[in-house]
Parts: structure tokens; C-alpha cells; sequence
């Protein structure tokens, strides 16, 4: 899809210094939400190919109490996660990402919030991934409060879902919050300047 290899190569694209600086902000815009307010199972990713680095947010997560899963890929185009200790070191598999080790495994129906990547999304909550369906297959029958981490040049006005596409209660870039889906709108009271329309 040409979509998708041309936003994979803008963010790819991004200066260290941008990536951080954008990275800086989501995390802000984060951890000042009443999203983690509560203690909470969060499924976090490690980023690569120009993903936002969540390191900053990860850090604060912990810091706060909550514990953390990250993603193993498995094979078949499945994935399972995994506790996310705090100073212990990650494995890398085959294709370069790092992961956490295969000790304490979580369920899917545990999880309460998940910042998950992106190639694109839209205001709606549509996303569109990679293209392997990992996140789609182990999400589609949780309710896992779904927020998608991107940068702004991400966001796209339209996106043709499948029917198997799981959507996003809500995105976050380094301008803020988007909040696609009624529950979100409900349960997130946010800094007006937090959210964008």
C-alpha cells in the first residue's frame, strides 16, 4: 500500500532531535491525563522504524506504580505479551525489536490500557498498522481501552477499515489528545489545551 510506505519513510524521516522532542510531549500529554490515575495492567510497545519512543512514559508508568506488559512477536503473525520489569534487560528477535523476556506472560482480557503504534490514523479512530495484523488478532475480542501513539504527520483524513480492524478510543501526538470513541469522551477529563479537535 503506497500509503503506508510513504508514512513509514516520513516518520523514518524525522530528526533525532524531533523524534525526541516528540516523544517529550506525548509523554506529557499521558501522564497528565486521568488516564493512569488508578493502577492499572498497560500494554506498552518498544519502537522501531521510527516509532515514538515511549521510554520517558514507560519510566513514569513504572514510577507510578502501574505494571507494564510489551510484546513478543510468536509465530504465525501472533503475538503475546509479556511483563515489562523495571532494569532488567530486553531481548531483540530476528527483525530487530526489542523485547521483553518470555517469563511471566499476561492475558489478553487483563489488560486495561494499551498505547499501541501506527502508520496512520484518523479522527475517527481508524487505524492503519504495518500491515501483519498482530495488534488486530490479539485485541479483537477485549475490551482494552486502545490509544494510539503517532506523530502528527500521521493523521490522514479518511482510512478504509476491515471489518477485523480494531479501533482506537483515542490518539495521541506530540500536539495532544484526539478522542474518537464515547467512552473516551466520557472517562478522560483532560486540559482543554490537551485535546485537539
Amino acid at each position: 500500500m503506497k500509503l503506508r510506505t510513504e508514512l513509514r519513510d516520513a516518520r523514518r524521516g524525522l530528526s533525532l532531535q524531533r523524534q525526541a522532542k516528540h516523544a517529550a510531549a506525548i509523554a506529557r500529554h499521558l501522564l497528565d491525563s486521568n488516564l493512569f490515575s488508578e493502577k492499572k495492567v498497560i500494554a506498552v510497545y518498544l519502537c522501531n522504524d521510527g516509532e515514538v519512543n515511549l521510554s520517558a512514559t514507560i519510566e513514569g508508568l513504572h514510577e507510578r506504580g502501574h505494571s507494564l506488559v510489551a510484546p513478543r512477536m510468536k509465530a504465525g503473525g501472533y503475538m503475546a505479551f509479556y511483563e515489562l520489569e523495571r532494569f532488567v534487560s530486553l531481548e531483540t528477535n530476528a527483525w530487530g525489536i526489542s523485547e521483553p523476556r518470555a517469563t511471566n506472560s499476561v492475558e489478553s482480557e487483563s489488560l486495561d490500557v494499551a498505547l499501541v503504534p501506527l502508520v496512520a490514523f484518523t479522527d475517527a479512530g481508524d487505524r492503519l498498522g504495518r500491515g501483519g495484523g498482530y495488534y488486530d488478532r490479539y485485541f479483537q475480542h477485549c475490551d482494552t481501552f486502545m490509544v494510539g501513539i503517532g506523530h502528527e504527520l500521521q493523521r490522514v483524513p479518511t482510512l478504509t477499515p476491515h471489518r477485523w480492524d480494531k479501533s482506537l478510543d483515542a490518539v495521541v501526538t506530540e500536539k495532544g489528545w484526539r478522542l474518537c470513541s464515547g467512552r473516551a469522551k466520557t472517562c478522560l477529563s483532560l486540559n482543554s489545551q490537551a485535546i485537539q479537535s
